[in-house]
């Protein structure tokens, strides 16, 4: 991994309306880690949607290029049209 990359899980919560929201994120070691981190959350009740993803460039989470590299339960349209196959 280089320096510029980084790798996190974040779940999806739906909000008081029945609408998908991000929810919390959890910085990772790598992508295999983030993808077990997303799927145990959405396997233990946690939330109904989490996605695990590398983000590229800038210094923090909110920064760069995201690439979704799995998807569980239900997440946002253009969470799924960030994974690159």
């Amino acid at each position: 991994m280089s320096g510029d990359e980084r790798y996190g899980a974040t779940t999806f919560v739906r909000d008081r309306f029945g609408q998908l929201r991000e929810g919390r994120t959890y910085p990772c070691a790598d992508g295999e880690v983030a993808r077990k981190v997303a799927e145990d959350r959405v396997a233990q009740g946690w939330a109904p949607g989490a996605a695990a993803f590398l983000r590229r460039g800038g210094g923090e989470f909110d920064e760069g290029e995201t690439v979704t590299l799995a998807a569980f339960g239900d997440v946002p349209r253009e969470v799924r049209d960030q994974m690159p196959f």
